[in-house]
């Protein structure tokens, strides 16, 4: 099968080094890849708002799955052109569920609708990581101290929080237990805010059941025309697995998480060792193929 059609890619803790900025290396295999016809997509769990000063650098221009593949956005427009978001009674209760373990609750909204990124819900003070999130994506927000303020019900694609993976735990457990298979609910470690913390810092996440990369990877191949099956991925984090799992060909950092390793057809250098451009040569010279195979010609 050969070289893949499409090559997806994470950004904290694939693209973007520990310094949270893509290395000249890089980008310079972005740009060849580009001109030897293999594409990029690029897949993240940030907004577009958290992510464009990073998109700006590398010149990306193109379609983005944003927010762990709760939207995917048009970024020259600006627009939203698919998500999947929480009905607005689910966002009310478990955001009282998220209350009653933390002092505050983080509520993504689609800002092409909205205007803003986040509602923020509680009377607890700033986590400090998201205080520096804040100022170094400009990231915008709204601050309320109860639910039923929120003057955008409808329009809600995650419900988060921020602190350590001990507090996280059984408030997941919580959730699953209470609503099933209606949301999709996690927590794992932030790379960039626990590289600027200095500690592991943690995000819980609570999507509609059917938001991930893939599922959108697999929507964005429809309306291009492209195979599903032709496309190549490359991640780190839990929100990576299934679109590494799925995809023709699945490549993991060396820095990921063990999950993501247990599914990858292959691994590349680490986020500090510019493995994305490891990989990207490795696909243009055959090294990596479709098949699942890795030469060693």
């Amino acid at each position: 099968m050969g070289r893949p059609d499409l090559l997806v890619i994470d950004l904290d803790g694939t693209l973007l080094g520990a310094d949270g900025l893509v290395s000249d290396e890089n980008a310079a295999a972005l740009r060849r890849a580009n001109a030897c016809g293999l594409p990029s997509l690029i897949a993240t769990g940030r907004t577009l708002s958290e992510c464009q000063s990073v998109l700006d650098s590398i010149g990306y221009a193109g379609p983005l799955i944003a927010a762990s593949g709760s939207m995917l956005l048009d970024v020259a427009n600006r627009a939203t052109l698919f998500r999947r978001s929480l009905s607005q009674h689910l966002v009310e209760s478990i955001v009282g569920c998220v209350l009653e373990a933390h002092g505050m609750a983080m509520i993504l909204k689609d800002r092409h609708q909205t205007g803003v990124d986040y509602v923020f819900v509680g009377s607890g003070e700033l986590h400090p990581v998201t205080q520096w999130w804040i100022d170094h994506t400009g990231a915008t927000f709204e601050r309320f101290e109860r639910i039923e303020e929120d003057p955008y019900p409808l329009d809600t694609v995650r419900i988060g929080a921020i602190g350590g993976p001990v507090e996280f735990m059984p408030l997941v457990s919580q959730l699953e237990d209470q609503y099933g298979d209606d949301v999709l609910a996690r927590h794992w470690e932030a790379v960039t805010s626990s590289a600027h913390a200095g500690e592991a810092v943690h995000l819980l996440e609570v999507f509609h059941p059917e938001a991930d990369k893939w599922t959108m990877i697999q929507s964005h191949c429809i309306e291009a025309g492209l195979d599903e099956r032709r496309t190549a991925a490359v991640g780190d984090g839990l929100n990576d697995v299934l679109m590494i799992e799925q995809c023709g060909i699945g490549i993991a950092m060396a820095n990921a998480d063990h999950r993501v390793l247990a599914v990858a057809d292959a691994v590349t250098g680490g986020h500090n060792e510019h493995g994305v451009a490891t990989l990207i040569d490795d696909l243009l010279k055959g090294r990596i193929r479709l098949t699942g195979s890795v030469s060693n010609a």
